[in-house]
């Protein structure tokens, strides 16, 4: 098997058909299976899900187990020499995909790839990152709050900068890939043997900064972590933490940075 591609679904209903058409469209021209880990979904996704099941491999929980569980319990049925690691609100295309394998098979040093994510509009996200603090985190969770009083855009926009000035020097420099601290989880792709180097997603991390921690391991392991901006695909953001800040997910995702900068302090 050349690659795997590692889905998590949890009320993801409107997100189902256009990621899944994507992603069986784009890897047909290479051998590829599709491992899907539903959390315990209410709202359809699993019906739609149903409707390919003979093109995917269909895992359920029975209750919702966060991202790093439910992404290790597909990663443990990965056949493929190369691993995608992609969330279901993207529609993913044939030259993304190519791009990254090409990376991975020709660049023996990168640990981990991803490429550049836009929105629907076209606006490029803040989707390679500095390791995270929890200043930043902190700031990225009020966003809420900033919305309600109107200041969200200009907000935003001086956050990202503050916290990436490497991203957006980079960008100056079009089609060249380099190296970054992090990328997000929506699409990160790497070779199998990755998982035998340096472990799994850590389940202590419900969700969260599981993402950067991943890459933080793999970057101690002495290989890099590598943004390719020259291709891109498209991704909705879902921002689960940031519908509420007092919700259950935003406690959650707190005190998953917490747990991160406690048990990395002495790698960040």
């Amino acid at each position: 098997m050349k690659l795997s591609v590692i889905l998590l679904t949890w009320n993801s209903a409107n997100d189902v058909k256009p990621c899944l058409d994507s992603v069986l469209e784009s890897t047909a021209h290479i051998e590829c299976e599709v491992i899907v880990l539903d959390n315990n979904s209410e709202d359809g996704t699993l019906e739609l899900l149903k409707q390919y099941k003979d093109r995917i491999l269909l895992l359920r929980n029975t209750g919702n187990q966060g991202v790093a569980r439910g992404r290790n319990r597909a990663l443990l049925k990965a056949s493929g020499e190369f691993i995608w690691i992609l969330d279901i609100d993207t529609v993913v295309n044939k030259p993304a995909v190519d791009a990254m394998l090409l990376h991975l098979e020709t660049v023996p040093d990168t640990g981990i790839c991803g490429c550049k994510l836009k929105s629907l509009q076209g606006e490029v996200q803040d989707s390679c990152r500095q390791m995270p603090s929890l200043r930043y985190k902190f700031l990225n969770i009020s966003i809420p709050l900033l919305e309600r009083c109107g200041c969200f855009a200009a907000f935003r926009e001086r956050l990202m900068r503050w916290n990436n000035k490497q991203f957006y020097h980079q960008q100056m420099l079009g089609g060249q890939f380099f190296e970054v601290g992090y990328l997000i989880g929506a699409c990160q792709m790497f070779h199998h043997s990755v998982l035998s180097a340096v472990g799994y997603l850590d389940e202590h991390i419900f969700y969260g900064p599981e993402d950067a921690d991943f890459c933080l391991r793999i970057r101690n392991a002495g290989l890099k972590v590598i943004y390719l901006p020259h291709v891109s695909i498209v991704h909705h953001y879902m921002r689960i933490s940031n519908k509420h800040l007092f919700s259950r997910m935003s406690f959650l995702h707190l005190k998953a940075i917490i747990y991160f900068l406690w048990k990395n302090r002495g790698s960040l």
